[in-house]
């Protein structure tokens, strides 16, 4: 039951939210009838809305913008995010609750924020490690010859000699051949099951055929005269993949 739990977003996030909480008031009890109206609720008030902050930043800004090779996004909107919250909280703490020294409290947030993005990769990462050891992935051998799907209430098969790379589009996958382009309804991740290995995971959102790599840097490669980025948790992957492949 606790390892479902675990496995979801939401009621991971709610029982993190929960735990904090419950962290706080244990020793916030003796001060907690000091305070009178909505000032005895702010304090929680602002635990929720930074532990909000620090899911927005693991999910939205790390996971989609620098995971995603968008480093210079990542770093203005996360520094933009973090400035503004805290004049937010530097103004709140003068204003209403009459504290003049907020140095303390704002760095608290921002070590909270780079606590919670340690804690997030750690996760995620031994996670998927760990997913990794007890399912192996078994690729179909080198002598498939094509990549069988179901579109439009049929079954369709592509060459495999065929396809450049593949497209993640949440959840449908853009298949590029040499001709056009197909939709197929199912997640890069499935499809990748159903590639051989010389078809190469490159980042979250691509799927490249190493037979076409025109070109390959640390950071890049080109196919058919398209430049595709390497996401960075795949770059020594990749490396060695394509050192493999010479």
């Amino acid at each position: 039951m606790v390892k479902v739990l675990l496995e979801s977003v939401v009621w991971r996030n709610m029982l993190g939210a929960i735990a904090l909480l419950i962290a706080y008031y244990v020793p916030d009890r003796i001060s907690l009838d000091d305070r009178v109206g909505v000032n005895k609720f702010l304090p929680y008030l602002f635990l929720l809305l930074m532990y909000g902050w620090i899911v927005f930043h693991n999910r939205i800004l790390f996971e989609g913008l620098y995971l995603n090779n968008r480093t210079r996004t990542y770093f203005l909107r996360t520094l933009s995010g973090m400035v503004l919250s805290s004049t937010i909280m530097h103004i709140v703490l003068v204003y209403r609750f009459n504290q003049s020294e907020t140095l303390s409290k704002i760095l608290t947030f921002w070590v909270f924020t780079i606590t919670g993005l340690g804690i997030y990769v750690m996760f995620k990462f031994l996670h998927v490690i760990q997913n990794k050891s007890k399912n192996p992935a078994v690729r179909p051998a080198e002598t498939t010859e094509f990549f069988i799907f179901f579109a439009e209430g049929s079954e369709k098969q592509l060459l495999l000699s065929d396809i450049l790379y593949l497209e993640s589009l949440e959840n449908y996958v853009k298949v590029f051949t040499k001709q056009k382009s197909h939709i197929v309804r199912q997640s890069l991740k499935e499809a990748e099951q159903k590639l051989p290995k010389y078809f190469l995971r490159i980042s979250r959102s691509h799927i490249v055929n190493t037979r076409f790599i025109e070109s390959a840097k640390a950071e890049s490669l080109t196919i058919n005269g398209a430049l595709f980025k390497i996401g960075k948790v795949y770059k020594r992957y990749v490396e060695e993949q394509l050192n493999q492949n010479i």
